[in-house]
This record gives C-alpha cells, structure tokens and sequence, in this order.
C-alpha cells in the first residue's frame, strides 16, 4: 500500500488532515469520521480486503487519539472525554466496514457525560458492541480501552440510535 496515495485519495479530503481542527474553541462535544463518503471508503476497500479496512482505520484512528493527546497536552488543553466512536452499524446502509469518528468534548461537560454514560452501562454487550471489541481484540487494543454503549430512542426519526464509545485507559 502506498501511503502517499493513501493520503492524497483519503485523509487529504477529510476534516482531520489538519490536526488544528481539534484544538479550537468549542461548547460541546465534536466528533469527526474519519472516512465521511462512502466513494473514499470503497477506495480504501479495493486498497485492502474488506475486513482489513475496519482494523486499518481503527489502527489510523487510534495514531490519530494519541497524536491529539500529546499535542493537547503540550497546549495545555484538557479534554473532559477523547474517545473513538462508533455510530453506524446497518450493514446494508452502511456496509462491512466499521467506520470511527474521533469524538472529543472538552471539560468538565466531556468528564460529566462519561461519567453519565457509565451509569447507564447495560449489563450484558449487545450485538454491536461485540463486533467492536472483536475487531479491537484482533488489532490487540481491546485491553487499552473501556467500552460504553449509549442506546436511545430517537422521537424525531423514529429510530434506535448507538453509539459505542472506545475510550482510551488513563496510565
């Protein structure tokens, strides 16, 4: 795989190219795919084999969390919760590829709803929250990160949403 093109045909059209996105002034939370159209993921998906393309972008996004919190650090900015996300598991909507975001929201409101979504944990994983830890085990990050699920029913479109939030454990 050649990265130079991987970057021109990719991660050049997306948000994050520039890291700068994640160190400006926000009121609450951002979060940010890392692959936004499904023409850069079907690029990525011919790069690679199918499956290979969730663990590669989980692989980028997880450079990506930890480049985000040492630049952070050395700005002195503090995020309430980093983590990356998972919000689209219709396979026929969205296809095999799992697809993160980068979800960062600042403060003391980021470090409340982490704190909101942990009491809210069910007690057993869900079909999608195993299918993520699966493809965390395989790229042997699952023990790096605690996972929480946060599931509700939303009245404006008539839908179960999810969202699986992979945050990284503090040293």
């Amino acid at each position: 795989m050649n990265l130079i093109r991987l970057y021109e045909k990719i991660i050049a059209k997306e948000a994050y190219r520039d890291l700068e996105v994640f160190f400006c002034e926000i009121d609450s939370f951002e979060e940010i795919p890392l692959i936004s159209r499904d023409s850069r993921l079907a690029k990525l998906q011919k790069m690679l084999k199918q499956d290979d393309a969730s663990e590669f972008l989980l692989g980028l996004a997880y450079f990506l969390l930890n480049t985000i919190r040492l630049i952070g650090r050395s700005k002195n900015i503090k995020y309430g919760l980093l983590a990356i996300t998972y919000v689209d598991f219709d396979e026929r909507e969205y296809g095999p590829t799992l697809r993160p975001h980068l979800f960062f929201y600042p403060d003391e409101p980021g470090q409340k709803l982490y704190d909101t979504l942990l009491k809210k944990q069910p007690p057993n994983d869900s079909t999608e929250m195993l299918h993520i830890k699966s493809t965390f085990k395989s790229c042997n990050l699952l023990e790096q990160f605690i996972f929480i699920e946060s599931r509700w029913f939303d009245e404006a479109c008539k839908e179960e949403l999810i969202r699986i939030f992979a945050i990284p454990k503090q040293s």
